[in-house]
């Protein structure tokens, strides 16, 4: 968005239309605060969900950021910030305007360094305080119609109707209803007819209100007609949680690698304190190798997976760049990626993604075919899950047994306890199917063993080929990895064969790298990767395979209308299924989860928690005709 600072206020040239008028800060407080009887609702709530129209510099979050900090709140309540925005405003934009409001640095501060690069799609945030901040870059009808959330207070606040009409839409209006809570309210600034028409058609009672400064009135009101609108995802791949979990919930994380402590830093920043239980040392998996590829997994068309694996990516590097400020030592190395091009059909996909674009622009670059990712690089895994973790406690036992009593699930341990749980999340890779609630999800293991060079030159940045080779976090030169099969219960082993075909592979394509490498001089490490038919994390509730296997059997014939909400094993969830990607993809799989728990607004789109729900292998199996195996409840 191009802006004109010719004003006090900054003017957007596509719209012709200024952020804010005059004293923003009181204008913000008046329309939306006062307008929506805010802050005496924050008094009430546990958790309360603020919706916006029109994010622009962010003065309307900030002021309500702020009011909700000093609101005689219960001590762990929520604050969720839901908005939309077009056209988002640069980094340096934001600095400049946020000069104007030096009385709200101290929260200015950590929204500039966390802001998401112009990229469309959802981008969530989570800050002190137990607030949260999900924003969609795009039109306003997508990412409202793609969102999940239920909002108390509307902010509307897009430009005058008279200079973006589309802010103001019926459909808009609609799909604003369709999110409200039962008493949502909402205000705005506005009075134009066709703004209070739209309203009232959807549902909102509608109150003129004295306006602010020049503007003699404003608009306020509330929802009177609240119809229960059906979810945007099919019904047997539903969000698992109803209501918000109160934020002493008891929640166990069964795995301490890089999926469990994905989980226990969502849930921790969300206000829970989650246990993990991991017998060994966390990250003594997957997670424990020396170094793992930072990188995106890119697909060249607009699929639910494509979105989610651009999406991990993005919410992974604010993530290592936010804790790599707080940790000693080196935990992230970006010293970009080299996606090399094999071959001719390498280099035709290569300028699809540039063309599409898959990244923002500046996230992705093309040379001689090869693309680039300034933003990658290496990460040290065990530090990566130990900053994660912090100080959540960890149960050094491991789960044995999952029995369901009443509302609670009994946690039973090698070490002979039996602990009682009211949230349940398995995400301890392959051996999730060891338990009776999971068994028959397709899950499968397979080796991969890296080799580290400790004496040996490394690259200045790495390089992917399918294999890869990179500077390792601790000195050296990290390549990998191999693949090879395995059954749940056996134990990975290093091989000097995997060593000798991981050296071969890097000379095929980086004969200069891999000339100096020797058998003798690496230290390999093996270990299991969990990973599920169509590549994808399984991330979401547990289905209650015995209601799926009657409720849905109509699939099976092809039948169509309509069918039941699906029914989950209450309280119980998944992660896994992470494969080669897992230090990417498990910090938003982690928040899609936390979400649901916390009922707040998705960090995804309905697209892409279907394409990660638990039950869509069963699903799929009934609409291909086959009987699903036996799953047991």
């Amino acid at each position: 968005m191009r802006l004109d600072w010719g004003d006090a206020s900054p003017r957007s040239i596509f719209f012709d239309d200024i952020y804010f008028s005059g004293d923003g800060v009181a204008e913000t407080t008046h329309v939306f605060l006062d307008g929506n009887g805010l802050p005496a609702r924050f008094e009430r709530a546990q958790d309360f969900t603020i919706g916006e129209l029109g994010f622009g510099a962010g003065l309307n979050f900030l002021v309500a950021w702020r009011a909700w900090l000093k609101a005689a709140k219960p001590q762990t309540a929520r604050l969720h910030f839901l908005s939309v925005e077009a056209f988002p405003l640069t980094t340096d934009d934001l600095r400049r305007v946020h000069q104007q409001w030096p009385d709200l640095s101290d929260l200015s501060a950590p929204l500039i360094e966390n802001w998401p690069p112009p990229h469309r799609g959802l981008h969530q945030i989570s800050f002190a305080g137990g607030v949260t901040l999900t924003l969609y870059f795009g039109d306003a009808l997508d990412g409202v119609a793609q969102a999940e959330a239920c909002v108390d207070a509307w902010f509307l606040d897009g430009f005058a109707p008279s200079k973006n009409p589309d802010m103001w839409s019926d459909d808009l209006m609609r799909e604003i209803a369709r999110l409200s809570s039962p008493l949502a309210t909402f205000s705005t600034f506005t009075v134009a007819g066709g703004v209070r028409r739209s309203l009232r058609a959807a549902g909102f009672e509608i109150e003129k209100r004295p306006g602010f400064g020049r503007k003699r009135e404003m608009l306020s009101g509330a929802l009177t007609h609240h119809i229960t609108q059906p979810s945007k995802r099919e019904p047997w791949f539903d969000r698992g949680v109803l209501a918000p979990l109160i934020s002493d919930a008891r929640i166990a994380i069964i795995g301490g690698g890089i999926a469990g402590a994905s989980l226990a830093h969502a849930l921790t920043a969300a206000g829970f304190a989650p246990v993990v239980y991991e017998a060994d040392a966390p990250a003594s998996g997957a997670s424990g190798n020396p170094a793992g590829l930072i990188m995106p997994r890119l697909d060249a068309d607009d699929t639910p997976a494509a979105k989610f694996f651009a999406q991990a990516y993005l919410h992974t590097i604010r993530l290592l760049t936010t804790l790599q400020k707080k940790t000693p030592g080196i935990l992230f190395n970006a010293c970009g990626v080299q996606l090399k091009a094999l071959n001719e059909t390498d280099q035709r996909r290569h300028q699809k993604l540039i063309e599409m674009p898959a990244l923002p622009d500046d996230w992705i670059e093309q040379t001689d075919g090869d693309l680039y990712f300034p933003q990658g690089g290496v990460v040290d895994p065990a530090c990566f899950v130990r900053a994660l973790l912090g100080e959540t406690r960890i149960i050094n036992q491991t789960a044995q047994r999952l029995q369901k009593n009443n509302k609670t699930w009994i946690v039973e341990d090698d070490g002979g306890n039996a602990t009682a749980f009211d949230i349940v999340i398995v995400a301890n890779g392959l051996e999730a199917i060891r338990f009776s609630q999971l068994h028959s999800l397709p899950l499968t293991g397979s080796v991969g063993q890296i080799e580290w060079f400790p004496d040996a030159a490394a690259p200045d940045h790495a390089n992917a080929f399918g294999p890869y080779a990179a500077p390792a976090p601790k000195g050296g030169l990290i390549i990998g990895a191999t693949y090879a099969p395995i059954t749940i219960g056996e134990m990975p082993a290093f091989t000097p064969e995997a060593t000798q075909s991981n050296i071969d592979a890097v000379a095929r394509t980086l004969p200069d790298i891999a000339a100096p490498l020797t058998a003798d001089a690496s230290r390999p490490r093996a270990s299991i990767r969990c990973t599920t038919p169509d590549r994808l994390p399984v991330a979401g509730p547990a289905p209650d395979w015995g209601f799926y296997a009657g409720a849905y059997d109509g699939l099976r014939q092809g039948r169509k209308g309509d069918y039941p909400q699906g029914q989950m094993q209450e309280g119980l969830y998944l992660l896994s299924g992470l494969g080669s990607r897992g230090l990417v993809t498990a910090p938003l799989a982690a928040a899609m989860i936390a979400g649901a728990l916390t009922g707040g607004p998705s960090p995804v789109e309905p697209g892409v928690a279907e394409a990660l729900h638990p039950a869509r292998f069963f699903i799929r199996d009934l609409k291909r005709a086959k009987s699903p195996k036996p799953r047991l409840k």
